[in-house]
Order: structure tokens, then sequence, then C-alpha cells
């Protein structure tokens, strides 16, 4: 089943070097956030797939852009795990070619069907990006993004 974890650490931007924030005060942790959870983020997140999560680089905080407010951490890729996962996707793209083309367009579709029944929370995701007042606390909402 897809794996919804990268797609969510992937819309939220990132700061290097800004290290791990404390568990108490991480917006995945409140249960104001709780959605974020459905996602399947956790206080510290692997950032690498490569046919299985992990992760053995920095560790980077995602931040909310409209409360600045720290999400969740993400252990980025190390040099070895990017090599890894690179020579990886060249395999796995040689098995994908493989597959029949209706195959494939079943599994294509399969991901949509997945994706849709996450749909409110992966709204309620970019509303937040966006800094919508019906998910940012209101104090903050309408500031603008830095």
């Amino acid at each position: 089943m897809l794996r919804l974890r990268c797609a969510a650490a992937a819309l939220l931007p990132l700061r290097a070097g800004a290290g791990a924030a404390a568990m108490s005060t991480l917006l995945v942790s409140q249960p104001r956030y709780a959605w974020l959870r459905e996602l399947g983020l956790q206080e510290e997140n692997p950032g690498v797939y490569n046919g299985r999560w992990g992760g053995r680089g920095q560790v980077v905080t995602t931040f909310c852009p409209a409360n600045n407010e720290p999400i969740a951490s993400v252990r980025q890729a190390s040099l070895e795990d990017y090599e890894e996962t690179v020579k990886k996707a060249k395999e796995a793209w040689n098995i994908w070619a493989d597959i029949p083309a209706p195959k494939r367009g079943e599994i294509v579709r399969h991901i949509g069907d997945a994706l849709r029944q996450k749909i409110k929370v992966l709204g309620s995701l970019e509303e937040c990006y966006s800094c919508c007042p019906a998910v940012c606390p209101p104090a903050v909402a309408h500031q603008p993004v830095r």
C-alpha cells in the first residue's frame, strides 16, 4: 500500500541545521494536529524509501509556515543511502518496464484509490500549508508565509 508519509514530508519546508525539536513542542504530538498522524507522521520520520523506509543522515525539522512551530523531524539520506536508492530505483525501473501496461495502469489506479481514501486529511495538510484559518491557530492564520 502507498505510504503517504513521504508525500506529506515532501510538502513541508525543511530547515537544515534546526535540529530535532523537543517532543512535547512538535505539532504532530498535539491533539489539535492529530490528523498528521493519520498520514503516518511521527515525531521523527525516515526520509528515504528504497524498498524500505530509512535514512542515516542529518535530522532536520519541518516547520509550519503559518505559525513557525515545529511539525516533526525527518532523517535525511546519507551519501550511502542516496547511492543505494539510485541503484534500487534503476533496478525497480527494469521490473516496472516489463509489467504490461494494463497491469501498470491497475497499480496506478490503486495508488489513486489510496490517495482518495486520505483526501480529507491531505486537504487539511494543504490548508495548513496555505495558512488557511480553518486549520491554523486563529492568531496566526493570516500571517504571510515566510
